[in-house]
């Protein structure tokens, strides 16, 4: 058996062996998902690392148990949220997924999914929205990216900084279209142009966010059509994004507009509290 010890570092255990030599880490990084589920919803991430000691398997649980423990006092201490506790990794990550899914109650239910759309329509059919008009932004104004990163940062827990928004101007081929109402920016969608390893072209939807009070109108909806048209204006036939499997609300969205599963490159091991 090993000691287990509360880090220095925060959101972080340590293990040691019997003469105090550093075996062994778990993480537990509590935070607060973005507004796009139905419920808001703190997540508890985990992960687990090791040294090649000789019971790593033993070594690896003990850790697990006490990650554990810690994730239902935070469950306690939030109890007007819905808890997901859960391990992330590469889907190529065989050994990780196979430890995580083997724990009780532990499922891979969700994912990050590549999803994509060939752009074959002769037309798209773009309908006004009563009270919302449609500018293109060219990322030059300093006051409108600064509303711009406001507005998406009220969406994403990680959101863009302003310099995350000067460093897309540098990009080769993008451009990024706004729903504004009373000229203030209410969603945006920002594609940028990127090659595959076999040189084909297609727009990657690098952001789409519609503030909380303007969803369920047709604005997220009518974005990504406007943003069809643009690629097809510069003769790109397919568009991809990536998008959480358990993000069913957008998911509606992609699916309604003809975006079809293409890959899943971060696979979720996890369960609720």
């Amino acid at each position: 058996m090993y000691k287990i010890k509360d880090s220095k570092k925060k959101h972080m255990i340590e293990a040691y062996d019997q003469d105090n030599n550093l075996v062994g880490e778990g993480i537990i990084s509590p935070f607060m998902e973005s507004d796009l589920y139905e419920r808001p919803r703190l997540n508890i991430y985990i992960d687990i690392k090791v040294k090649d000691v000789i019971d790593k398997s033993e070594l690896k649980d003990q850790i697990f148990d006490e990650i554990m423990k810690k994730s239902q006092v935070i469950r306690q201490e939030n109890k007007e949220l819905d808890v997901r506790i859960y391990h992330c990794c590469f889907s190529d990550n065989k050994e990780n997924i196979a430890y995580y899914s083997s724990k009780k109650g532990f499922n891979h239910d969700e994912g990050m999914h590549i999803i994509k759309k060939k752009i074959t329509e002769e037309r798209f059919q773009i309908t006004d929205i009563e009270g919302i008009d449609f500018a293109t932004l060219e990322f030059i104004d300093e006051d409108e990216i600064k509303q711009l990163v406001e507005k998406q940062n009220e969406v994403f827990v990680r959101g863009y900084s302003i310099e995350d928004i000067k460093e897309l101007r540098r990009e080769n081929q993008w451009f990024s279209i706004a729903a504004k109402h009373r000229g203030e920016i209410v969603g945006n969608i920002i594609i940028i142009v990127k090659e595959d390893g076999l040189n084909n072209k297609y727009g990657w939807v690098d952001d789409l966010f519609v503030s909380k009070e303007w969803r369920k109108q047709g604005v997220g909806k009518n974005l990504i059509i406007r943003a069809f048209q643009g690629l097809k204006d510069l003769n790109i036939k397919e568009s991809r994004l990536e998008v959480w499997s358990a993000n069913k609300r957008a998911l509606s969205v992609y699916n309604s507009v003809g975006y079809k599963f293409h890959e899943e490159t971060e696979s979720s091991i996890g369960m609720s509290l």
